[in-house]
C-alpha cells in the first residue's frame, strides 16, 4: 500500500515549530485560555485510536465519488500536548478535506485527497507564570495528493506514513454517505490525536 502523503504532515509540523519558537523567545499573546487547555486535554483522553485492519473482507458498498467535511472548517479536528521548554503547550489544529475515490479494486480504493483552510492555535502553561496563548496560523491549500486506501467490509485504513521524524496514520469506518475516523501522529513534540468526518457530496 502506498504511504498518504495527503496528510498535513509539514503544516503540522511547521505550525508546532512555530509554537516551541514562540515559547523559547517569549513571544506571547497576553491571556490564555483555560477553557480552551481543559477542552484539548479532555479531546485527547476521549479520542481512541483505531486499531489496524484485519483480514481482507469484500468492501461492504461501493466507495466511488466526492466527500467532502461534514461540517465546514471540521473535516478534520487535531489535539496535541507538548513539553516547550518549563512550560507544557497544547494545541488544536482543524480544516477541510475533499477526498477524491475514483477506483476501487479489490480491497484498494484509490484517489485523491486535499487539505484546505487548516488552521491551528494553541496556549502554553509555565509554572509560576499565567498561561499565554500562541497566535493562530492557518495554510490555505496543502493539494492534492495521490493516496491509496485498504477496505475491508465498512472498515478503511489510510495507511501510514513517516516524515520529519513523525509517523502518521488514519483509520475509519464508513457507510452509503458517511466517513469518519481517527488519526494519530507521533512527533519530535509530542502525539498529535484527532478525528475526521465527511460526507458523500451529492
Amino acid at each position: 500500500m502506498k504511504n498518504n502523503r495527503g496528510f498535513s504532515i509539514v503544516v503540522l509540523l511547521v505550525v508546532l515549530g512555530l509554537i516551541a519558537g514562540a515559547v523559547v523567545a517569549g513571544v506571547y499573546v497576553a491571556g490564555g485560555n483555560p477553557a480552551f487547555l481543559k477542552f484539548v486535554e479532555q479531546k485527547l483522553k476521549s479520542i481512541k485510536t483505531a486499531k489496524p485492519l484485519i483480514g481482507n473482507l469484500t468492501p461492504a458498498r461501493d466507495l466511488r465519488g466526492t466527500w467532502t467535511s461534514s461540517i465546514r472548517g471540521k473535516g478534520i479536528q487535531l489535539y496535541g500536548q507538548f513539553t516547550t521548554g518549563p512550560g507544557t503547550t497544547k494545541i488544536y489544529e482543524d480544516g477541510d478535506v475533499e477526498l477524491i475515490i475514483n477506483t476501487l479494486a479489490g480491497n484498494t480504493a484509490s484517489g485523491t485527497m486535499r487539505y484546505t483552510n487548516l488552521c491551528s492555535s494553541g496556549s502554553t502553561t509555565i509554572p509560576g507564570y499565567s498561561s499565554v496563548s500562541v497566535p493562530r496560523q492557518c495554510v490555505a491549500d496543502t493539494g492534492a495528493q495521490a493516496i491509496q486506501i485498504r477496505v475491508s467490509g465498512s472498515r478503511l485504513d489510510f495507511g501510514t506514513v513517516s516524515a520529519g521524524g513523525g509517523t502518521f496514520s488514519m483509520q475509519g469506518n464508513f457507510t452509503t454517505d458517511i466517513i469518519s475516523g481517527t488519526m494519530t501522529a507521533t512527533t519530535p513534540y509530542g502525539v498529535i490525536k484527532g478525528e475526521f468526518h465527511l460526507n458523500r457530496k451529492r
